[in-house]
């Protein structure tokens, strides 16, 4: 039996490595979020947004990673982490598709920003994803910021549409006057 060079036995190791590494990447980056969950519940913000960066980095097209970090940037601070949540969230969408918390993070980094048509844009298409009549609500509350009363009666009358107990939207139809 004829022996395998050193150059080759190395090759072969770091071959092993890279594919093992792609094929935990998904785990690794969950026991990240779940590292980071665990300091944002004990106040160390600062350290948890370190660590969803961190998750992103591993697997960038964790959803769950890039919701977290868009959420606590929003949570953490003024007009620039919103402009990062925003591109994160932004980011995210690309490989997430239509994903509602993600929808939502645009959202409300959008409404920290004071852009109302893009808050309300995001809110809307995260109603129509997770069919949830709070997003449409928010859809709602963006439109009344952009002085959009027209769309912020549709908004508020879809959130009916699939949910007719949903009282703060019929609150919010009635001092629309309807």
């Amino acid at each position: 039996m004829t022996e395998i060079p050193l150059v080759r036995r190395i090759a072969i190791a770091l071959l092993a490595l890279t594919v093992s590494a792609l094929l935990v990447r998904g785990s690794i980056a969950s026991a990240m979020v779940t590292r980071g969950d665990d300091l944002g519940r004990a106040g160390d913000g600062a350290r948890a947004i370190a660590l969803y960066r961190r998750a992103l980095m591993v697997d960038p097209r964790s959803a769950v990673a890039a919701d977290r970090l868009t959420f606590a940037l929003i949570m953490h601070g003024g007009s620039e982490t919103a402009r990062k949540a925003y591109a994160v969230a932004e980011d995210a969408l690309r490989y997430a598709g239509a994903d509602a918390l993600l929808l939502a993070d645009r959202g409300f980094a959008a409404e920290r920003l004071g852009r109302w048509g893009d808050a309300e844009r995001s809110f809307l298409l995260a109603a129509r994803a997770a069919r949830d009549p709070r997003y449409f609500h928010l859809a709602a509350q963006m439109a009344r910021r952009g002085n959009d009363n027209a769309a912020a009666r549709r908004h508020l009358r879809a959130a009916i549409a699939l949910d007719s107990g949903y009282l703060p939207a019929r609150a919010a139809l009635r001092r629309l006057g309807e």
